[in-house]
């Protein structure tokens, strides 16, 4: 997000107050290992009183005209009141080593989500940056795609699904719906996990929401609320319902085409490509890369993870593009014979690093290509794989998150997102998400993370109290200390759900502070990052008290 960002958040304060009358490897590279020097965490105590007070204030306004807004209908009366209809826990037990007769396959499918869509008349928004102004497509660059891996150890557990969406943010909601589609599918094909992630592309549709008629949807909806009709955003309808059934198709193309095979994990430098906006200085530095081979002599499967956001278009246009995703897959299949899946990490505020790269007399649009490319190389670079024995262990929790940043509640308040909200006092609210956490063969463990993560709760290097906006201690140990068994430690991120920036809570700055490169605006309150590490300790304690 932009410096719009920001004058959104104030405006829309301010528009509210008129409108309520109306309603392994190291993980990271150690020169990486946390350093801070930027100007945001320099702050002296009085810039740091005055952007507090302004967050104060900021969040009285907003909140009290929430309170008058009526809740969404799908909204939970109390804490307790959701379904868990769509819910997946994955494995029961977990094993130590591989079942009799255990081996590894594999399901790969693609398709175009814009294939027969007309994403040009007018009604198709583009993700990116908050504006008041709509932002509607104005032109097609190239195809914008979900991507299916369908993993097995035949252990007899199941298959567990990985689909991974070109868009710029899918809720915990469509996840859970498009679970339910696929129940019977489920059931009959013995798939125990489905796993929907975004590629989280600034320059794709808008499948969350934010980015439609902000001004008329603010306006006009508390009153389509009240009288009982659906709320309008910048989501489209007939494109999401598309987007729906082509990921079911590509989950049950991959799941039924399993092949059997062996699977490779290796990893390489990557941190010439990527830069981090704000510090702390923690990157994974790494592709990480799943190779599959078929014992058939068929196509290969490169399932990748990078941290770099796909904003190589900028956050503010209009033309619908894959970014450099679409590139590095055409590249993988052209130059070296693979299926191609990408995966985002812990991305938080990592964009992309082009300049080792001969773009200078580009466009941006073209420049993009010519970075995919390059990752596509760097990728075929990887010589360290380890083959990874066939145990595939799957485990999720829902959790409950604090909403206290007052835009996002807004946000909700206005049928903006459709996220799952549950009530828990007065004009308190929950969301309801979740975590997961796998481990394939010996040697990796995967945490799958909703939202946006940032590599310090993983790896380490948090701010210090001497650095913090808070001038508190980030008191959790990194979850890779939590990992049982000398795994290499990386994440899914965006992983089953939306829920913005998960900043650590000692560094959580004012959301109309200048310097603090726009997270807070879209981050769910300064708690976030603790309740979800508390979440995970308690899924790992879960889960290693399974295993047999």
């Amino acid at each position: 997000m932009k410096k719009s960002s920001r004058i959104l958040a104030v405006v829309l304060s301010l528009m509210m107050v008129f409108s309520c009358a109306v309603p392994g490897f190291a993980s990271y590279d150690p020169k990486n290992a946390g350093s801070v020097t930027d100007k945001a965490h320099s702050a002296t105590s009085f810039e740091k009183s005055f952007w507090n007070a302004t967050d104060k204030l900021m969040d009285v306004i907003v909140k009290s005209i929430c309170a008058f807004i009526p809740d969404q209908k799908t909204w939970g009366k109390n804490a307790d009141d959701y379904s868990s209809d769509g819910f997946m826990p994955g494995d029961d037990e977990f094993l130590s080593e591989p079942a009799d007769g255990a081996r590894w396959s594999l399901g790969y499918s693609e398709a175009s989500i814009l294939e027969g869509q007309d994403v040009l008349d007018g009604n198709h928004y583009v993700g990116g940056t908050l504006t008041l102004n709509k932002k509607v497509a104005t032109e097609v660059y190239d195809d914008l795609k979900v991507r299916t891996v369908a993993l097995n150890d035949n252990s007899g557990r199941g298959s567990a699904v990985f689909a991974v969406i070109d868009g710029f943010g899918i809720s915990n909601t469509d996840v859970r719906a498009i679970r339910q589609e696929l129940e019977s599918f489920s059931k009959e094909n013995n798939v125990k996990s489905i796993n929907i992630s975004v590629l989280h592309q600034h320059s794709a549709v808008d499948t969350l929401g934010l980015n439609g008629n902000v001004l008329e949807e603010v306006v006009k909806n508390p009153w389509k609320n009240l009288f009982g009709k659906n709320s309008v955003s910048g989501r489209n309808d007939e494109y999401m319902r598309n987007l729906y059934d082509k990921t079911e198709q590509t989950i049950k193309e991959a799941v039924t085409g399993e092949k059997n095979g062996k699977l490779y994990y290796g990893k390489i430098d990557m941190s010439e490509f990527m830069t981090d906006k704000r510090d702390p200085q923690v990157l994974d530095n790494y592709f990480e890369r799943f190779r599959f081979v078929p014992s058939d002599g068929s196509k290969e499967t490169w399932f990748t993870t990078s941290c770099v956001h796909l904003v190589g278009n900028g956050a503010a246009g209009t033309v619908i593009t894959g970014d450099y995703a679409y590139y590095m897959e055409q590249a993988v299949n052209e130059k070296y014979n693979a299926n191609f899946a990408l995966v985002l990490g812990a991305e938080q505020a990592t964009t992309q690093d082009k300049s080792t790269l001969d773009t200078e007399n580009l466009s941006r649009l073209e420049s993009v290509k010519v970075y995919g490319e390059a990752l596509a190389d760097r990728l075929n670079a990887i010589s360290n794989e380890k083959e990874l024995s066939p145990v595939l262990n799957i485990r999720s929790e829902q959790i409950k998150f604090n909403i206290s940043n007052c835009i996002l509640l807004f946000a909700g308040k206005e049928g903006l997102i459709n996220h799952q909200i549950v009530k828990t006092g007065f004009n308190k609210y929950q969301e309801v998400s979740e975590l997961g956490y796998m481990e394939l063969g010996d040697d990796v463990a995967v945490f799958l993370a909703p939202g946006e993560t940032t590599g310090e709760t993983y790896y380490g290097g948090a701010c210090p109290a001497s650095k913090s906006w808070s001038g508190k201690d980030w008191n959790y140990a990194p979850l890779e200390t939590k990992v049982e068994g000398g795994r290499d430690v990386i994440v899914f991120g965006l992983e089953n759900d939306m829920v913005g920036y998960i900043i650590p809570d000692n560094d959580y700055m004012p959301i109309l502070y200048p310097n603090n490169k726009s997270l807070e605006v879209v981050s769910l309150g300064k708690t976030a990052c603790s309740e979800m590490v508390k979440g995970y300790e308690q899924l790992l304690k879960n889960a290693y008290a399974s295993k047999k």
